[in-house]
């Protein structure tokens, strides 16, 4: 079916945002709500009726503002962002850099525990749940006195590989 409007009978609609707890103002009260698109959101809108130059006027900026999102991507996210428009609050002994470098050395322990033999791990797992260097032993098939030198030797190891952490 072909469009019957000619460019004089063209009607323009300016969308005005319905967001949670706006009073909408008398004059447009009695305007349906309904969803619609103001650029690239999807939202709830009364259509008001302007002409071909108020409308235009009024959303070019919208227009520009989702041709700058296409060419340079959607807005990146920082931490001032996040705690402006969440109202986050950290707390005064946060130190961010701390925390990474934790994961970063985690990280780094599982790779060198992973590489180390079986009854390596075995030891140093016993050990730091609290077994005696004789219950390792027997354990393990080994004395307690070579439990212990085998343990200082996984301490010096793990020590020396993971320096740059220290």
């Amino acid at each position: 079916m072909a469009n019957l409007q000619t460019n004089e009978e063209k009607k323009y609609y300016a969308p005005l945002e319905i967001t949670s707890g706006m009073v909408i103002p008398m004059q447009y009260r009695g305007y349906k709500i309904r969803w619609t698109k103001i650029g690239n959101r999807t939202v709830r809108a009364i259509l008001i009726p302007v002409s071909e130059a108020v409308y235009r006027e009024f959303m070019r900026p919208l227009w520009r503002e989702d041709k700058r999102r296409q060419r340079h991507g959607s807005d990146e996210v920082s931490a001032d962002k996040m705690y402006e428009d969440f109202e986050l609050e950290f707390p005064d002994d946060f130190d961010l850099e701390e925390i990474v470098m934790k994961k970063e050395l985690l990280a780094a322990l599982r790779r060198e525990l992973v590489a180390l033999q079986a009854i390596d791990r075995t030891i140093l797992t016993m050990i730091a749940n609290g077994y005696s260097e004789a219950a390792v032993g027997k354990a393990v098939g080994l004395s307690q006195k070579a439990v212990n030198k085998r343990k200082h030797k996984l301490f010096a190891l793990l020590k020396e590989h993971l320096k740059d952490f220290q």
